[in-house]
């Protein structure tokens, strides 16, 4: 914080206070938090469009999913000070692009091997005990190798590619984790059906 005097009509003068930017609060009075903090215990729902099959479909693969999470995280907060996450919510979308080599992303054996996220961007909201915090927001681009199975777990963490931290925790650049823990029937896919939608039984956030 900053301290300046500046002179006003009739010769008075009145004291400034000027922000370094710090942990400065938005326009919505919600600190951009510094530290680190990882939750557990993600439970929601995703959908993919158009659905994992056994061959899939010409082109790339659109993704979204949402989640809760509560009383499952290890905060370390220095900025607010003493505040502590106890929770949140995460959602997200994007696609991901089909294998370099080529393929339908939206095939099974692709998902789970060499398809490649196009650009998938989400925002944490934060559930606090002290002051409220801004949202971290993260773009994820170009990783590989992001599901494993079984079970089905979509992993999103850079390197590879990159994710860019916005927000809340945007520094240090890592950790970046997301993890969701799915009830996708991965790694082979039963013939003749479509899975467009699915649900998160677990997970991670790292920030």
């Amino acid at each position: 914080m900053l301290l300046k005097r500046a002179a006003v009509a009739g010769g008075l003068s009145v004291l400034l206070v000027l922000s370094t930017g710090v942990g400065v609060a938005s326009a919505k009075g919600k600190v951009k938090a510094q530290g680190t903090v990882t939750c557990g215990g993600l439970h929601g729902t995703g959908a993919l469009n158009p659905g994992l099959s056994v061959t899939g479909s010409p082109g790339g693969m659109k993704i979204n999913y949402k989640a809760t999470f509560a009383g499952n995280c290890n905060s370390n907060v220095t900025t607010p000070p003493g505040d502590v996450v106890t929770g949140g919510s995460v959602k997200g979308s994007g696609f991901y692009d089909p294998p370099p080599l080529g393929g339908n992303a939206s095939a099974c054996v692709n998902f789970l091997g060499g398809d490649v996220v196009g650009t998938i961007k989400e925002t944490i909201q934060w559930t606090t005990t002290g002051p409220p915090i801004a949202p971290t927001h993260i773009t994820y681009q170009m990783q590989t190798g992001t599901v494993t199975a079984p079970p089905a777990t979509i992993t999103l963490v850079a390197p590879p590619g990159t994710a860019v931290k916005t927000g809340s925790f945007a520094l240090p650049a890592v950790p970046n984790l997301t993890q969701l823990v799915t009830d996708l029937p991965l790694p082979s896919c039963p013939a003749g059906a479509v899975f467009k939608t699915f649900n998160i039984v677990d997970g991670q956030i790292a920030v």
